[in-house]
C-alpha cells in the first residue's frame, strides 16, 4: 500500500471522539454500567470498553454519568430560538431536542418554519406539532368565537393533513385560550381523525387544569377514542386546592384507558407553580364579575400566590404579588386583576401580562413525576419569571432523584430520553446505542441541581459540563462552544406506543 493511498485513507476518515470512563445510562431504564462511547460524525459508533485511537479526541467522564440528550416534550423555544440560536439556557440543562408547536400555536405553514430553522442553523433539534388554534385562525380569521361550519371544518382538515404530511408530529390544542376555547369536542374529534390517519398524536393544554380538571381529562379521552389516535396531556397539573389529591384518580383513568387500547401519556415540569395569563384565574370571560375573581383567588390560596411576571402598562408591578401591589396601591386584589385585564386589552399593551401562580400540591406533583406514563418538559419561554425555562431537567435530577429519592436515576433518564423518543417516533434517538444519533449529556450525579428562581429565572444549573448534539459539542467543560448542529426532526410514519 503506497503513501499516496494511505494519505487518501487518512483524508477520508472522519474524526472521532471518545467519551471515556463514565457510567453509561442508556435511556432504556437498564442499570448503569461503566463504558466508553465513541462518536463519529453525527452518530454513536461503539459502546463498551474502548481504547483511544491515534489522533482521537478523548473526553474524560470519570465519576460522571453519560446519558442520551434530554428531550423537552413541551417547549416554547420557538418564541426566541431564531434570535438566539445557541440556546444556552436549554443546552446547559442537557436538552438536545425541543418539541414546539404547543398549546394550539405553531409556525404556519410548517414546512416553511422548518426551512427557517434549517437555514438559520440552531443548536437544538426541533420537532413540532401543528397548532389547532393556528389552523382555526387561518380558516376563520377574526370571526372565531363560535363553532365551525361544516365547510370551515373541511378546510381545517385539509390544512392539517398538509401539515402532518410535511412532518408535524400531530395536532396540539390550547383549549383554555383563544381561539381554541370556542371549539367543540366534535371539531377536535374530526381533526384528531386526520392526525391519527397519518400516524400522528393529539396533545392538549386542556380546557381546565383546576376545578374541572377531571372533566377536561375525560374530553381528551373522548377525542383520543373517537379520533382513533393516542393522546398526551400537556404539563399535567391540578391547579386548585379544591381538587388537590386527585392525582391517583387521574393516573387510574390513564391506566384504564390503556386497557381499552387508548394510549394516554403526559408531560410535567417539576414545580408547584405555573405561568400563564391572569385571565385563566376565572372560568369564563366575564372579567367584570367580582365573585368569579374572588373564587378564583380563593382556589389558588389568595393574592399572595399570584406574582406578576410581566406587566407592560406599569413595569413597577412586575415581580410583585397581587398582595404586594394591593399594599402599594391601596386597591383590593380583585380590582387589580380587573385593571390588569382592562389595560392589557388595549392594542398598545396586548399580551402585556403574565402571572406565576403557586397553586399545586407537592404530593400531586410527586405522583405525576413518579408515574411511568409521564415524561418531562420545561413549558419554558424566555423572558418570563418562571424558573422552569432554565431549571426543569437539573431540578428533576438534583431534587427528585438525588435528594428525595422519588425515582431512580435510570428511570429519570428514561423519562427524559428513551421514553419520549419512542413515544414521538424519533428514529435512532433517545438511547446510547451504536447507530443512534450522538445526542449526549455528561453530568455529575452528585452535584447536578437547578439554581433558577422567580427572582433569577435564567440562572444556569450546575453539574452539567458537556453536551453533544448530533456529534458536535455545544457545551464542553462548562463552556458554550457556539456550535449550532441542530436538525429538524420530522414525524415518522407511525408514532410509538408507550413502553412502560
Amino acid at each position: 500500500m503506497g503513501p499516496i493511498f494511505l494519505s487518501i485513507l487518512m483524508l477520508a476518515a472522519k474524526p472521532t471522539t471518545l467519551i471515556q470512563g463514565g457510567s453509561v445510562i442508556d435511556g432504556t431504564g437498564a442499570p448503569r454500567r461503566l463504558a466508553d462511547v465513541r462518536i463519529e460524525g453525527d452518530k454513536i459508533i461503539a459502546v463498551g470498553h474502548l481504547k483511544p485511537k491515534r489522533g482521537e479526541n478523548v473526553i474524560s467522564a470519570k465519576g460522571m454519568v453519560v446519558a442520551p440528550g434530554f428531550i423537552d416534550a413541551h417547549s416554547h423555544v420557538d418564541g426566541w430560538l431564531l434570535q438566539d440560536p445557541t440556546a444556552e439556557s436549554q443546552i446547559r440543562q442537557g436538552i438536545t431536542t425541543s418539541v414546539i408547536g404547543q398549546d394550539g400555536g405553531s409556525g404556519f405553514p410548517i414546512k416553511q418554519m422548518f426551512n427557517r430553522y434549517t437555514a438559520k442553523h440552531v443548536a437544538l433539534n426541533i420537532a413540532s406539532y401543528a397548532g389547532h388554534g393556528t389552523i382555526r385562525a387561518q380558516v376563520m380569521g377574526k370571526d372565531y368565537k363560535r363553532p365551525t361550519t361544516p365547510a370551515e371544518l373541511k378546510k381545517m382538515e385539509t390544512l392539517l393533513a398538509t401539515e402532518v404530511h410535511n412532518g408535524a408530529l400531530g395536532l396540539s390544542s390550547g383549549l383554555e385560550y383563544e381561539p381554541g376555547r370556542f371549539s367543540t369536542t366534535s371539531e377536535l374529534v374530526a381533526l384528531g381523525k386526520v392526525a391519527g390517519a397519518h400516524g400522528g398524536i393529539y396533545i392538549s393544554h386542556m380546557r381546565n387544569e383546576d376545578n374541572d380538571v377531571l372533566k377536561a381529562i375525560d374530553e381528551l379521552f373522548i377525542i383520543a377514542r373517537e379520533g382513533h389516535l393516542s393522546a398526551q396531556v400537556s404539563h399535567i397539573k391540578i391547579g386548585s386546592a379544591r381538587v388537590w389529591g386527585k392525582a391517583p384518580e387521574i393516573l387510574s383513568k390513564m391506566e384504564a384507558a390503556q386497557k381499552q387500547g387508548i394510549y394516554i401519556t403526559a408531560d410535567v415540569y417539576p414545580y408547584t407553580y405555573w405561568q400563564s395569563t391572569i385571565r385563566v384565574l376565572i372560568e369564563t370571560q366575564d372579567y367584570g364579575d367580582r365573585k368569579q375573581w374572588e373564587q378564583g383567588l380563593k382556589d389558588i390560596g389568595g393574592p399572595s400566590h399570584v406574582l406578576l411576571g410581566e406587566y407592560k402598562p406599569n413595569p413597577d408591578w412586575k415581580g410583585k404579588t397581587l398582595a404586594e401591589i394591593a399594599d402599594m396601591t391601596g386597591k383590593d386584589a380583585v380590582t387589580i386583576c380587573q385593571e390588569v385585564v382592562t389595560e392589557t386589552s388595549k392594542p398598545e399593551f396586548k399580551n402585556g401580562e403574565e402571572v406565576v401562580v403557586s397553586a399545586m400540591s407537592e404530593d400531586d406533583l410527586a405522583k405525576f413525576i413518579a408515574s411511568p406514563r409521564i415524561m418531562f418538559c420545561t413549558d419554558g419561554q424566555r423572558g418570563g419569571a418562571h424558573p422552569r425555562y432554565a431549571g426543569s431537567f437539573p431540578r428533576i435530577l438534583g431534587l427528585y432523584v438525588r435528594q428525595k429519592h422519588l425515582i431512580s436515576l435510570e428511570e429519570a433518564i428514561r423519562k427524559m430520553s428513551g421514553f419520549p423518543a419512542h413515544r414521538l417516533g424519533f428514529s435512532h434517538r433517545g438511547e446510547i446505542k451504536p447507530g443512534y444519533k450522538a445526542d449526549i449529556v455528561v453530568f455529575d450525579p452528585s452535584t447536578v441541581i437547578d439554581t433558577a428562581t422567580t427572582k433569577q429565572p435564567e440562572a444556569p444549573p450546575i453539574g452539567i459540563p458537556t453536551v453533544f448534539i448530533n456529534g458536535e459539542a455545544v457545551l464542553l467543560n462548562g463552556k458554550k462552544t457556539g456550535k449550532t448542529p441542530g436538525q429538524v426532526i420530522l414525524r415518522s410514519k407511525r408514532l410509538g406506543k408507550p413502553a412502560y
